[in-house]
């Protein structure tokens, strides 16, 4: 994949593309941004360029080098990932001496970090020298959706690029040029919240029997008709529960934005669940605008706590009592 086949993040293909061309890409770089923006696959065409060898400013996708690092299978090209929880010192301390010595059969060594906020203090620490004062014929890339996980001084010795979520009408797009029917295509584009990689990885018939139990649930609360549903799903939760969890607190995100957009007399136009119209309308005539607004901060509030290591059967308990107390004080 070259940079003119990465969706999106024009802007910071124009810059890696100059850089290329006048030979100046600098040796440690930061990937940050939303997931499933294009971070790997830019790093992964950047590592290609620098070795290509038919092409200076992009990777041609046909010569031995190119199709090596596609493949996996070129030595001077590594991707390092938590092998658990974390990123051990044992890996960067690999990564460092190996970027000390020459490249193998490239012009170029390059170390993709996947997670890089995934690296414990110690890990970290232990880059820092190379980060500084990397040799000329290598260049270790970050790629974080976290920046602000990594330590300051980490992120001081990168060169850092912003990437943003890539455009809904881009993604729809991309998504009808894989024959998925039109109206498929809308819906999956506006709820993936600019991350590609999901839509692409988004079975429409799951998706929408997931929009279909969540409705139920989120209708369910609002009402308080069975609204001991969403505890007899979640009130216990698992490990194989846990994610479900989540994306279904994500579904009702979309579908309280929607609520907060029609109380609000907004354009239906942008709707994120514009099938879901008619049920939706009833919903906003249950939430005045100031309660749907509260609505969507709490919940957001909840996914994001759930990032962390709190009690989720405690965050599910309180989500519950929290959505009575917002929807029908």
């Amino acid at each position: 994949m070259a940079f003119k086949d990465i969706a999106g993040n024009g802007r910071v293909k124009d810059i890696l593309r100059l850089a290329l061309e006048r030979g100046r890409v600098p040796n440690s770089l930061l990937f940050c941004g939303p997931d499933g923006t294009g971070k790997r696959r830019a790093a992964l065409t950047l590592a290609k360029a620098l070795n290509c060898l038919e092409l200076t400013a992009d990777s041609c996708d046909r010569c031995v080098a190119c199709r090596a690092v596609d493949e996996g299978r070129f030595p001077d090209v590594m991707e390092i990932e938590a092998e658990t929880r974390d990123i051990r010192i044992e890996q960067t301390r690999v990564l460092k001496q190996m970027a000390f010595l020459r490249p193998m059969v490239g012009r170029r060594r390059v170390f993709i970090i996947e997670d890089a906020d995934k690296m414990n203090a110690d890990s970290a620490n232990s880059l820092l020298k190379v980060l500084e004062e990397p040799p000329s014929f290598s260049h270790i890339v970050l790629l974080t959706a976290r920046p602000f996980l990594l330590l300051p001084t980490i992120v001081s010795r990168c060169q850092t690029l912003a990437f943003s979520a890539v455009s809904s009408e881009e993604i729809e797009s991309i998504l009808s040029r894989r024959d998925v029917p039109p109206d498929q295509a809308r819906i999956l584009a506006l709820l993936v919240g600019g991350n590609l990689d999901r839509a692409l990885e988004l079975e429409w018939d799951d998706l929408q029997a997931s929009r279909d139990e969540s409705w139920r649930l989120f209708e369910s609360l609002l009402g308080r008709r069975r609204a001991s549903l969403f505890l007899e799903r979640f009130g216990s939760l698992t490990k194989s529960t846990q994610e479900e969890f989540q994306e279904t607190l994500e579904l009702f995100s979309s579908f309280a934005r929607d609520v907060l957009l029609l109380a609000l007399g907004g354009d239906v136009r942008y709707l994120l669940n514009p099938d879901y119209e008619a049920p939706l309308r009833e919903a906003a005539a249950l939430l005045p605008p100031a309660r749907a607004m509260a609505l969507l901060g709490a919940i957001g509030a909840v996914l994001s706590e759930l990032r962390g290591n709190l009690n989720r059967n405690l965050l599910a308990a309180k989500f519950f009592s929290d959505f009575g107390e917002l929807t029908h004080a």
